[in-house]
């Protein structure tokens, strides 16, 4: 019997629930929630769904659709065009092509992986965009946002391995 159009309906939604998913955290970051003292600093919630969904789902979340994201994180944050693609672009394939190495270990080595691969990432993004704004940014914001990041990685991969396992075990 060949599957209905909702069944494939269904599929393809499923599908795109990684891309979702960092598309919804990238407007989360865009909510004006502040804390004293980090108030230009925030975690970069895209950088860990596309670190995630490239270790896990690789499949599902391709270099093309970090870039685009990448794309469009910069038009709504302001970023010189171009900066947080190139960034999204880099950790997609850099995490895509170590995803075995992650499976069957302990949660803690990704989590170490994560915080390994986002200090690059983010000085990537710091660099460019200082070199395109012609100034240098400063550098604390950068260096709270990556603890914040890092810290908050747990968080962000326990909600997508929730989603993941609900949503994404028959695809």
């Amino acid at each position: 019997m060949k599957p209905g159009v909702w069944h494939r309906l269904d599929v393809i939604a499923r599908g795109l629930f990684p891309a979702f998913s960092v598309f919804i955290l990238l407007l989360f970051n865009l909510l004006p929630i502040s804390v004293p003292l980090l108030s230009t600093a925030s975690p970069a919630l895209p950088l860990m769904a596309v670190f995630y969904w490239s270790v896990n789902r690789p499949d599902l979340l391709t270099a093309l659709t970090a870039f685009f994201l990448g794309l469009l994180q910069d038009l709504l944050t302001g970023l010189p065009l171009g900066v947080s693609s190139l960034v999204l672009l880099l950790v997609q394939t850099g995490s895509a092509s170590q995803g075995r190495f992650f499976h069957n270990k302990p949660f803690s080595v990704m989590w170490w992986g994560f915080a390994l691969v986002a200090i690059p990432a983010l000085l990537v993004q710091w660099l460019l965009s200082s070199a395109l704004i012609g100034a240098f940014l400063p550098i604390k914001s950068t260096l709270i946002s990556y603890v914040l990041t890092a810290a908050l990685f747990p968080l962000v991969a326990w909600v997508l391995a929730r989603a993941q396992n609900t949503l994404l075990r028959h695809i």
